[in-house]
């Protein structure tokens, strides 16, 4: 059917049904397979187009995966879905991505057509500071899809919605599971299992190409038991969690927590640490951070001083740390494998006011370590004293 023209059954018409799903698909999961699929069939579309972005807006400075490759692994992954197809128009676009544009090529394309635009609930808040929101709602409605674990006042959301724009958006009757391109990335990057999330055609061409590799993560990896190998994932999830919020490269964020703990179950008399040492006494709970930082150096050939800096401190914490220090001692304590009075909210916290809960953190730190009459490294007192007199 060209030019979006009705669709004629006996005596009576309708429009064609398009929804658009952009999304930068880095890499695109089973999720987003899962909900195009329920969109077809509840929304009833004859067409959904599948649309790659060039350079989202909101992760404009992220290190994604080529443009290309995107669009092959998008391509692999709907070939089996009826009606959809995959656009590279955003990505010879070039630029910046921008929803308005895109919805307006669609419009010229199928000028009779009925739109729907297809989104993560998540979206939905931040949706009044896209360009031209007011543009987009005039071309399509807009369709939001719920992931689980997600907190979201749905009366809430559609009040402020027509308060703002005088129309209502539409919940699609699915609830997808809680997996996100970002923890993709993590598990592959740390060569995990990702069968569960990603389609096999994906996951197959994100090997072949070693897409999301970071350098010498899984060789940190073999000197960890297995337990700290998982605690290690989690610290990942945990940093990448907030990496954009931050303002850091995702790859320094995984590979400083691949490599925070890769001393800690070797002695000092190991091979890979000979040539260190230490011109100080330092408790051996901390020790590790030293010598991570030594093996990251010496043996892998880390040489950003950011992320060395992040091993060396994740443990004791110092004044005036840089950002990718706080998220990697924040998120080595507190991802999700702990348990301890308070942590959920010092979690609450690490999303909100870092530096609030570098200043908590490091309070319950000092307070544990005395209570339970254990040395205190000073170092861990100084940045507990920098983080206290600097509170806003």
């Amino acid at each position: 059917m060209l030019g979006g023209a009705p669709f004629r059954f006996g005596k009576t018409e309708r429009k064609m049904k398009i929804a658009i799903f952009g999304g930068s698909f880095d890499p695109v999961h089973a999720e987003h397979v899962n909900l195009v699929r329920s969109a077809a069939e509840k929304l009833e579309t004859d067409k959904i187009i599948v649309v790659p972005a060039f350079v989202p807006p909101h992760k404009q400075g992220k290190n994604m995966a080529p443009a290309q490759d995107r669009l092959n692994m998008a391509k692999l992954a709907f070939a089996g879905v009826k009606g959809c197809e995959v656009s590279a128009y955003e990505l010879n676009a070039g630029g910046t991505s921008y929803t308005c544009l895109t919805l307006d090529y669609f419009r010229g394309k199928y000028p009779d057509a009925q739109f729907y635009l297809l989104v993560g609930a998540d979206m939905l808040k931040d949706f009044y500071t896209w360009r031209e929101p007011e543009r987009i709602l005039e071309q399509c409605e807009l369709v939001a899809c719920r992931r689980e674990g997600e907190e979201l006042n749905v009366r809430a959301e559609q009040l402020r919605f027509f308060a703002k724009f005088r129309k209502r958006f539409q919940l699609l009757e699915y609830t997808g599971r809680n997996v996100s391109s970002t923890k993709a990335r993590v598990l592959c990057a740390f060569g995990e299992d990702v069968k569960p999330y990603l389609p096999a055609d994906v996951i197959e061409y994100i090997e072949a190409r070693e897409l999301y590799r970071v350098e010498h993560v899984k060789a940190a990896l073999r000197l960890m038991t297995p337990a700290r190998r998982k605690h290690s994932v989690r610290v990942a999830l945990m940093g990448t969690a907030v990496a954009a919020k931050y303002k850091l490269n995702e790859h320094d964020v995984i590979q400083a927590c691949g490599l925070h703990d890769a001393a800690k179950n070797l002695d000092l008399s190991a091979p890979e640490l000979a040539g260190f040492s230490m011109r100080e006494e330092v408790p051996p709970p901390v020790l590790h951070q030293y010598t991570g930082a030594y093996l990251a150096e010496h043996l892998f050939g880390v040489q950003n001083e950011d992320v060395l800096n992040a091993v060396r401190y994740h443990t004791s914490g110092r004044p005036n740390m840089s950002m990718l220090e706080k998220v990697v001692f924040l998120s080595d304590m507190l991802e999700e494998g702990r348990d301890f009075p308070g942590v959920d909210k010092l979690r609450k916290l690490f999303y909100e006011d870092i530096d609030e809960c570098m200043f908590f953190s490091l309070k319950r730190e000092l307070k544990h370590l005395k209570k339970s009459r254990q040395n205190i490294y000073p170092l861990t007192e100084r940045a507990f004293e920098y983080y206290q007199e600097n509170r806003s």
